[in-house]
């Protein structure tokens, strides 16, 4: 699989077997039409793409043709992800 590492732009983007793989790069400030659109034009292309983010971001005004986007949200923005996503809200263990 493939991993973008995303703020306002793409500065990492690598392909992982693990997840003790991921590498996080960037950090303020958050454009997540830029990751999924980076996403969108990987080869092969993917089917699915799944963000994880605080929800503080612009999203694009339409999904990527033929890719189902699936939100990992890590808090409840006051600006909701947009309603072609799937969102799942993560929450900490207790």
């Amino acid at each position: 699989m493939s991993v973008l590492a995303v703020d306002t732009r793409v500065h990492a983007a690598r392909r992982v077997s693990r997840a003790s793989q991921v590498r996080l790069a960037g950090g303020g400030g958050t454009d997540m039409g830029a990751g999924i659109s980076a996403a969108a034009a990987l080869r092969p292309r993917p089917s699915v793409v799944i963000v994880l983010t605080d929800g503080y971001t612009p999203w694009p005004p339409a999904p990527p043709a033929g890719i189902r986007v699936i939100v990992g949200l890590l808090a409840r923005p006051d600006r909701p992800p947009p309603p072609w996503a799937r969102v799942i809200l993560l929450q900490e263990a207790p």
